[in-house]
């Protein structure tokens, strides 16, 4: 079983914005976006000035990145969680309220 005891930290007031996080030793640059017509979040992920993945939504308890075959991807998992499990869906109210988006390692 993962363990799931770090999270992202995102900082609604800031987006759209990217910040650098390092990642199972190697530095990534998220990217941060939010649909406000339809109150969901997006994340664009690069490496090295390299785009990785572009667009990928936010789903609760649904894996980062899970659908994407590319050796330069995180070798961690990353998965919107509500540790209430009060959340139906992420949306702009709960972001970094009671969903956040837990880190864990792989087996890999």
């Amino acid at each position: 079983m993962i363990e799931f005891d770090e999270y992202i930290d995102v900082d609604k007031n800031e987006i759209p914005y990217s910040f650098e996080i390092d990642l199972a030793g190697e530095v990534f640059e998220f990217e941060v976006n939010y649909n406000q017509a339809h109150d969901f979040f997006t994340v664009d992920l690069f490496k090295d000035n390299d785009t990785l993945v572009i667009g990928e939504k936010l789903i609760l308890n649904r894996p980062l990145f899970r659908n994407i075959v590319n050796i330069q991807l995180p070798k961690v998992i990353i998965i919107p969680k509500d540790r209430a499990n009060s959340a139906t869906r992420i949306t702009y109210e709960n972001l970094n309220e009671t969903v956040f988006l837990y880190v864990g390692e792989t087996d890999e």
